[in-house]
């Protein structure tokens, strides 16, 4: 099983997982769908002036996240997803061209530092994707990465769980056993857990956006321990 800097589970995502995923990751955030309504009418709000937008959507997964933009962003913005597991890829793109998306939005099975070099994205999405990565340096890459394919001042929305609280833990597994899942669910995503080093704090985070070259994150978004902010790259950044 390769890793990546996705997270070291991308492989495992075969055709069965990938279906199973929209419905698991609203299970585990409870405001996931207002989450990505949020994301995309900041990201629209901060890019108002333009008619036409490119955003990056790093680990699209099923392209959930591509939805909320159909109702808040003009016909002409265009999206280039990537995500290291083709099923989730295959998923995305029978979702998009369901949703009439398809046509909008380039889809990429591998990983960002992987994706062919063009001109620079006026905005960014990354959900799900930080927390996965083990250690800050494979962290400050990614972000690194993302921040080089943007222009100057463009606005990164992330989000990731942030820290590892007994009680909230607690509340998420209590709203898994109140959906009726079985006990051995239970103990694989506990185990799951164990194995993730998420960042332990909002201060981490913003550490390491600041080490990637980004500023000024504001937070938008919060649920339990899953924690989304929007950024920007540094205005005087050089392309």
């Amino acid at each position: 099983m390769k890793t990546d800097e996705h997270g070291k589970h991308a492989d495992t995502f075969g055709r069965e997982r990938a279906l199973k995923y929209d419905g698991q990751v609203r299970l585990s955030i409870a405001g996931y769908d207002a989450m990505l309504q949020v994301a995309a009418e900041v990201l629209v709000t901060a890019l108002a002036g333009k008619k036409a937008a490119s955003l990056l959507m790093v680990g699209i997964g099923t392209a959930s996240e591509v939805m909320p933009y159909a109702r808040h962003a003009g016909a002409d913005w265009q999206f280039t997803g990537v995500d290291p597991s083709a099923e989730m890829i295959t998923l995305a793109r029978e979702k998009l061209a369901a949703a009439g998306l398809l046509k909008r939005t380039s889809l990429h099975a591998c990983e960002l530092r992987d994706l062919p070099r063009g001109p620079s994205f006026d905005g960014a999405q990354m959900i799900g994707v930080l927390h996965h990565l083990a250690g800050n340096d494979a962290r400050v890459g990614l972000l690194r990465e993302v921040a080089g394919r943007l222009a100057p001042g463009a606005p990164f929305v992330i989000g990731c769980r942030v820290g590892d609280e007994p009680s909230l833990r607690a509340v998420e597994e209590q709203r898994l056993v109140m959906m009726g899942r079985p006990p051995e669910l239970l103990e694989q995503r506990r185990k799951a857990m164990a194995s993730m080093q998420p960042p332990a704090s909002d201060a981490e985070v913003f550490a390491l956006l600041a080490q990637a070259g980004f500023v000024a994150p504001r937070f938008i978004f919060g649920e339990l321990q899953f924690k989304v902010w929007v950024a920007h790259r540094e205005p005087s950044a050089s392309i």
